[in-house]
């Protein structure tokens, strides 16, 4: 809600009350509603607590946080073919098999070959519990120390990209708090042409009555007047609108978000750099086409040969699993080289330098793009300027014709047709300037956006939520 729409409510209890109600009761009612306006008023946000709360709040900002998160647990998960992996396995062995009968009994310190009832071709069943503990620790592996890297990169990737969320976030918060701003800015002025109508209607009503106007002008002005409350209308539907835009923008599920004060020129910092190498979004993309480097590589290496180390400790037993009637240990050390695999290994890296090409080209079309985004939105912040000081001349002299000719027509000396004319024009020349002032700033503030600066223009020096 806000005090125009409590302003109605209380005009309409004023007329159920009647004129015989006393000040005292009309004074008292008014408190109340005021009262209850004053919270609704205190309720607006300024820009850097919109700010805040959509980089903080907004799901896509979320979103991008946790995905640069999950990059980051990525380089822990690549770090690991690096570090030692331990085993523990318990495995249970039934046979008659001549060779494993045989060893099942070596491997429980039995020496079965001296006993002269054993039967070496058609032995009994032996069972062989056997717990062991493997360490294997790889010494030399090409795919792990480039899949480190690339891991490292795309986590880089990530949290630019992330930090790119956070620009777009702000900005649609930016643009969202703008909107509410002008829906402000053109309620004042629907209200003030409805009550500038109205003063038209009366005095049409006034001429007629008096028997020097005519019946169509007093309709020509009541049709002016219905046009006016339409409009204004429309507005606060516009308002209510760009309020529950903001709610949204600032990563709330629902309601209304008011402003606390109206933006203007001043608060904008010194002009953003001639460039865009801010942009953490071409950062992000920068990286990627890192990390497809990278592959290329990691695909040749594949013709390398992995040198890896094992270690490890059995307990077998006849009867018990994790039991140690017999133990013994080993230390060895593979060497693995795939000499030939089908052509695998040639058609990854030409699928590898094609995605990287493929990365390269997108950057370089993305960067040409943004810069000329940036260069666009520098004319269109010199063009709106110069709409807004246009605007602001164009209010003066329709407001300085509208009081001359309303002059005139209270006197006799003009037509109704001329003060509704001149009422048009000032009304049109409103709208322009409410609606120039909010592509001025906007223009201002999609200057930083494309430059990569945003944030550090209006949250300078404060950390992100990570």
């Amino acid at each position: 809600m806000d005090i125009f729409r409590f302003y109605n409510i209380y005009i309409y209890i004023m007329r159920l009350m009647g004129r015989e109600a006393g000040v005292m009761r009309s004074l008292v009612i008014g408190t109340l509603l005021l009262a209850t306006a004053l919270p609704a008023l205190a309720a607006g946000v300024t820009l850097q607590d919109a700010l805040r709360a959509a980089v903080a709040d907004r799901p896509q900002a979320q979103a991008a946080r946790a995905e640069a998160a999950a990059a980051a647990a990525a380089i822990g998960e690549a770090r690991s073919g690096w570090l030692p992996h331990l085993t523990v396995s318990e495995q249970f062995l039934r046979t008659d098999e001549p060779a494993g009968s045989l060893f099942i009994a070596l491997n429980q310190e039995r020496n079965v070959m001296a006993d002269p009832a054993y039967d070496l071709v058609a032995p009994e069943r032996q069972d062989d519990f056997e717990t062991r503990v493997q360490l294997t620790q790889m010494l030399y592996d090409p795919a792990i120390d480039f899949g480190l890297r690339r891991a490292r990169t795309t986590g880089e990737a990530a949290t630019a990209r992330a930090a790119w969320r956070a620009e777009e976030a702000a900005f649609a918060a930016f643009r969202a708090y703008l909107d509410v701003q002008q829906a402000e800015a053109a309620l004042a002025w629907a209200e003030s042409s409805r009550q500038e109508a109205a003063e038209i209607t009366r005095l049409a009503e006034e001429r007629r009555r008096a028997g020097i106007g005519l019946k169509a002008d007093e309709l020509r002005a009541g049709v002016q007047l219905a046009e006016t409350q339409r409009r204004e209308l429309a507005v606060r539907n516009d308002l209510t609108l760009a309020r529950r835009h903001l709610a949204l923008a600032m990563g709330r599920a629902g309601g209304e978000v008011g402003i606390a004060a109206p933006l203007d020129e001043q608060i904008f910092p010194a002009a953003a750099g001639e460039d865009i190498d801010a942009r953490t979004d071409l950062r992000a993309m920068a990286l990627q086409v890192d990390a497809a480097g990278l592959a290329v590589r990691q695909s040749r290496a594949e013709w390398l040969p992995r040198l890896a180390l094992t270690a490890r400790y059995a307990w077998h037993d006849e009867n018990r699993p994790f039991a140690g009637d017999a133990e013994a240990w080993a230390v060895g050390a593979g060497l693995d080289w795939e000499l030939f695999d089908g052509l695998r290994r040639s058609s990854a890296t030409a699928r590898a330098m094609a995605e990287q090409q493929a990365a390269a080209a997108r950057l370089d079309e993305h960067r040409r793009q943004q810069q000329l985004a940036l260069e666009e939105a520098r004319l269109r912040a010199a063009e709106a300027r110069l709409q807004r000081d246009s605007a602001r001349q164009a209010i003066t002299a329709a407001a300085e014709s509208r009081r001359l000719l309303l002059q005139r027509f209270e006197t006799g000396l003009s037509e109704l047709a001329e003060l509704l004319a001149a009422q048009s024009a000032l009304d049109h020349a409103r709208f322009d300037a409410v609606s120039a002032a909010s592509r001025h700033l906007l223009a201002l503030g999609s200057i930083h956006f494309q430059a990569g600066s945003f944030l550090q223009a209006f949250l300078p020096g404060e950390a992100l939520p990570q």
